[in-house]
C-alpha cells in the first residue's frame, strides 16, 4: 500500500460507511471476473492492440490541427505528460494533449479539475469535450500500461488519499486503467474527494461483474460523448 501523503486537509473518515458496501476481501484476486482471467481476457488484450492501431490513425489525424490550434491559441507545449497509477500499483506517465495553461499547477500543489475550470484553455474545453484530449493515450495502451476499457487512472496523490479513507480503493489496481469505463460513463466528472469515493463503487462494481455487453455499453456510451461533445 502506498505511503499516505498530505494532499488534502479535510476529514472524510466517516464518508464510505454510508456510501460503499464492501466487506474485507481475505483474496483481492477473488473479486475479479471470470471475463478478466478466461477466453475473453485474451480476446481483450487483441482487441486493445486492433483498436488501438486504429485509434492511432486517428490520433496521427488530429495531430496538426491540435497543433495549429495551440499555436495560434494556446502556445505551448502540445503534449502533457502526468504520474498516474497502474496495474499493481506501478506509476507510469500518462499522455495527454495539453488542455490546460502552462502554469496550471505551477504550486506544486495537486488539485481536481473542476466544471468550468478557469485553468483550461479554450482549445483544451473542446479537447476534454470530444475527448479527443486523450487520443494520446494509444500510446500508453501499446507500452502495455492501459487498456481501452477500465477504470481511469488517477493520480498518486489523488490515490494516496482515497486509500487512507477507504483502503478497498486499492483494489482498482487489480486490472489495467483504461481510456474510458464504467465508472466513466455511467458517473460524472469527479471533481472532489466524495465524488471520487462514490465513483468507486461503479469501478468495483466493472471489475466483479465484467462482461461482452458491459463492454459493449461502454463503448456506445463513450462514442455519445464524443459526438455529443459532452465530456468535462
Amino acid at each position: 500500500m502506498m505511503q499516505h501523503q498530505n494532499a488534502f486537509e479535510i476529514d472524510r473518515t466517516n464518508y464510505i460507511s454510508h456510501h460503499v458496501n464492501l466487506t474485507v476481501i481475505e483474496k483481492p484476486e477473488n473479486l475479479l471476473s471470470p471475463y478478466f482471467l478466461n477466453w475473453y481476457g485474451k480476446v481483450i488484450s487483441i482487441a486493445d492492440i486492433f483498436f488501438s492501431m486504429a485509434l492511432f490513425f486517428i490520433f496521427i489525424s488530429c495531430l496538426p490541427f491540435v497543433w495549429l490550434s495551440n499555436l495560434l491559441f494556446s502556445p505551448g507545449p502540445l503534449f502533457y505528460k502526468q504520474s498516474r497509477v497502474g496495474k499493481n500499483g506501478k506509476i507510469f506517465a500518462m499522455i495527454k494533449f495539453r488542455s490546460m495553461k502552462i502554469d496550471a499547477e505551477s504550486d506544486g500543489v495537486a488539485r481536481f479539475t473542476i466544471q468550468n475550470d478557469k485553468r483550461v484553455t479554450p482549445v483544451g474545453s473542446f479537447l476534454r469535450k470530444t475527448r479527443i484530449d486523450e487520443l494520446p493515450q494509444v500510446i500508453n495502451i501499446l507500452r502495455g500500461e492501459m487498456t481501452l476499457i477500465g477504470p481511469r487512472p488517477e493520480r498518486p496523490e489523488f490515490v494516496n488519499e482515497f486509500i487512507r479513507q477507504e483502503p478497498n480503493y486499492e483494489l482498482r489496481s487489480l486490472v489495467k486503467p483504461g481510456i474510458t469505463g464504467w465508472g466513466q460513463v455511467k458517473y460524472k466528472y469527479t471533481s472532489t474527494l466524495e465524488e471520487g469515493l462514490k465513483k468507486l463503487e461503479y469501478d468495483l462494481h466493472f471489475i466483479k461483474n465484467r462482461n461482452l455487453s458491459m463492454d459493449f455499453e461502454i463503448i456506445c456510451r463513450t462514442f455519445i460523448t464524443v459526438i455529443s461533445r459532452t465530456g468535462t
